[in-house]
């Protein structure tokens, strides 16, 4: 609690508040100033820290999809007619052109009941009806004073209905009950029981594709495909068994024959080449800002001369110069696949040479960059290094905060011994201040008494 000198001494000469406060600032001030010089030097190391760490989790993200040789089986999948069949292809289809014939799709089971004059309200009698599709079934209880409506409504909400959809069609002649299996397949074809018929119920009975009042509008079948020149049937127009790694989505039947091209999908693999370049070149220019110097200025980076920072360039810069030990033709270097270093350090492109090496050579660049030893493999062994919680930087970061850690204690211990100075100055000047006070006392007192004598003396 601040101690205001009127309150202590009086309304002595001796203002002790600032006389105490003053030297106590005067005291502190190196301390203080040799702290905060510490605190800004730990903030900004910190800061240069997170900034390389940053910059290499970017550049770490690119690498990561060219590490591997798996990252270069990629694979384009071409229809010569998708209005006919699509398709896609995944790492283990193995380039080639094969012919493809749609012979049939695979349709889901669909029929229509009679018409019935009276439209969805129509009473359509009592009794227990029985759906049957895929070898599963289900019951409804259908009351005396159920409408077609209401049949169709039971149908659809039943709990264990195992795959049929209803709805009611109408048409010139009345509305017709139209039943279709939710699967495509020959395997799920519909089958309609009725038991304790009465009234009109009984003629929704259809089994074995007898179809008594009923019209089939699809049949339950399967599609039917030709590759390579051999036939593949399936419940479904999804076809993933044909072609080792492809799938095939049939979407029309046609008598034609059309061709299927699987090939090295090099636009995927261009741009993931593309972005390792693009995020290199960024963190090179972070870290090259860290540790710059400015001639002009006398102005350093944050960490100028930091031998930690000087390593791991180092070490990138091996890993994506070194030639790669093992290859087997042209491309052993990235600058065989016209990749090369700048003066500033940046990697350039040589469009038209990596586009020719990528078609030309497809598997030599996977081997490049993905193999053991590769670029994109030892690279990502140097950030998974420097990024790993026991890394360097890591290690480094948790030594500065500890640091800060142990200013903040010496600014409290500086705080605290100022403010036991503060108090031991104040008792002083408060004594000092009292002394004056009592001597200026005496003072008056024999100034007084003198001025008496002096008084008496004049009138003997």
């Amino acid at each position: 609690m601040a101690t205001s000198a009127s309150s202590i001494s009086g309304g002595s000469k001796l203002d002790v508040q600032t006389l105490a406060s003053q030297l106590v600032a005067a005291e502190r001030a190196p301390y203080d100033a040799q702290i905060k010089r510490e605190t800004a030097g730990v903030k900004t190391t910190l800061s240069a820290l997170g900034a390389v760490k940053g910059a290499l989790a970017t550049f770490q993200a690119a690498v990561d999809s060219v590490s591997m040789l798996a990252d270069f089986q990629v694979r384009t999948a071409k229809s010569s007619e998708p209005e006919v069949f699509t398709a896609t292809a995944t790492a283990q289809a193995v380039a080639g052109t094969y012919a493809v014939e749609v012979r049939q799709l695979a349709t889901a089971h669909q029929i229509a009941s009679g018409a019935w004059a009276g439209g969805s309200d129509t009473l359509v009698g009592s009794g227990t009806v029985t759906l049957a599709v895929g070898g599963k079934s289900f019951s409804i209880d259908v009351a005396a004073d159920a409408t077609l409506a209401d049949l169709r409504n039971a149908v659809n909400n039943a709990r264990d209905n195992t795959g049929v959809n209803a709805t009611i069609v109408q048409s010139s002649a009345g509305a017709r009950l139209v039943l279709s299996a939710r699967e495509t397949g020959a395997a799920n074809a519909l089958t309609v029981s009725v038991a304790n018929a009465t009234g009109n119920l009984g003629t929704l009975a259809y089994a074995n594709a007898a179809p008594g009042t009923y019209t089939q509008l699809a049949a339950a079948q399967n599609s039917i495909v030709h590759v390579a020149g051999f036939e593949q049937t399936g419940a479904t127009n999804t076809i993933s068994n044909a072609i080792d790694g492809v799938t095939l989505t049939l979407v029309a039947g046609d008598v034609g024959t059309h061709t299927l091209t699987i090939a090295n999908d090099t636009e995927t693999v261009r741009k993931r080449i593309d972005a390792f370049v693009t995020t290199y070149n960024a963190m090179q220019t972070a870290l090259a800002g860290l540790r710059s110097y400015n001639a002009a200025t006398g102005q350093g980076g944050p960490l100028l001369g930091d031998s930690m920072l000087l390593g791991l360039e180092s070490r990138l810069s091996r890993g994506l110069t070194d030639a790669v030990p093992g290859l087997v033709g042209n491309h052993t270097s990235l600058a065989a696949i016209g990749i090369t270093r700048g003066f500033d350090g940046n990697l350039v492109i040589d469009d038209a040479k990596l586009t020719a090496s990528i078609g030309g050579d497809f598997d030599g660049v996977a081997q490049l960059f993905g193999k053991t030893g590769g670029v994109g493999y030892r690279l990502q062994n140097t950030l998974d290094s420097a990024l790993a919680s026991s890394g360097g930087i890591a290690v480094r970061t948790e030594a500065l905060v500890e640091q800060q850690e142990r200013l903040d204690d010496r600014q409290d211990a500086v705080d605290a011994r100022m403010q036991v100075q503060l108090r031991r100055y104040i008792q002083q000047f408060t004594t000092l201040d009292m002394l004056l006070s009592t001597l200026d006392t005496t003072s008056s007192y024999l100034d007084t008494q003198l001025d008496s004598l002096a008084n008496l003396t004049k009138r003997d």
